[in-house]
């Protein structure tokens, strides 16, 4: 990316509320943050001020955004392949063991795959519907999990089960975390955006993502299987401290560390 690492202020849409953070990277629809205190934050750059998007774009090298720029590859969620097109990844879905079809008009009138298929089984009492995101080729370069919306009032009590849940299967498949918080004050999040609390790394290198998102009144679990490499500043480590940045670097575990 064409900006150093660095923290700066960034506005909602509406420039009444700003936090501190780092930038990571850009879809060019979205933007990945990484707050003073370590978490990593996805968020639609639409919800961002006008000014802070133009800021994104600026900054985005136009080589990652290019239609022949190399699709990725690897495995993703389930048989799914980085890569694959449209019509494979529904063949796929299709005749899969672990998600079936959850019927039309799931989600926020989302089209095309989103929100079509479900876990067949619950993850600590919920189903979690898939969401797909394509390389510019028309492969597919993100695969994202995230629970039905529930309301504010269900947000420890039906939430918090299903993310415990998930930290135990997603530690059985990709080890340790690189990086892990506690389950987030419901306060600490905001509309549009996906506040991660665990960073695992597969052994192809991609990412996963486990946080608690919300979208208007509704909260989720979200879990982003992600071509992208996120580099993880531990809980607690300031930024700048030698190593820090380095994915390669052993990595010391925050003072609430998740097992």
């Amino acid at each position: 990316m064409a900006a150093p690492a660095a923290m700066r202020a960034w506005r909602n849409l509406e420039g009444t509320r700003s936090f501190q953070a780092e930038y990571l990277s850009s879809d060019g629809a979205r933007v990945t943050l990484k707050r003073r205190d370590g978490r990593i934050i996805t968020l639609s750059i639409r919800k961002l001020h006008t000014g802070d998007q133009a800021w994104v774009r600026s900054n985005v090298a136009p080589k990652d955004l290019a239609a022949d720029a190399p699709p990725p590859k690897g495995a993703a969620f389930d048989q799914l392949e980085f890569g694959d097109d449209r019509n494979t990844v529904e063949k796929k879905l299709k005749v899969s063991l672990l998600v079936t079809s959850a019927g039309d008009g799931i989600f926020l009138g989302r089209t095309g795959l989103n929100g079509i298929y479900k876990t067949k089984a619950t993850i600590g009492g919920l189903h979690c519907f898939l969401f797909f995101d394509w390389h510019k080729s028309g492969g597919l370069r993100e695969v994202t999990l995230q629970t039905q919306p529930v309301s504010k009032g269900q947000y420890i009590t039906s939430l918090r089960g299903n993310w415990a849940e998930l930290i135990d299967l997603l530690g059985k498949l990709h080890g340790r975390p690189v990086q892990a918080a506690g389950f987030p004050d419901v306060d600490e999040l905001q509309d549009g955006a996906i506040l991660g609390s665990h960073l695992w790394y597969t052994e192809e290198g991609h990412s996963v993502i486990l946080g608690t998102g919300q979208e208007g009144s509704g909260y989720n679990v979200v879990v982003r299987i992600t071509s992208e490499r996120i580099r993880p500043v531990p809980i607690g480590v300031p930024a700048g401290t030698p190593g820090a940045n380095d994915p390669d670097s052993p990595l010391p575990k925050p003072a609430n560390f998740q097992p």
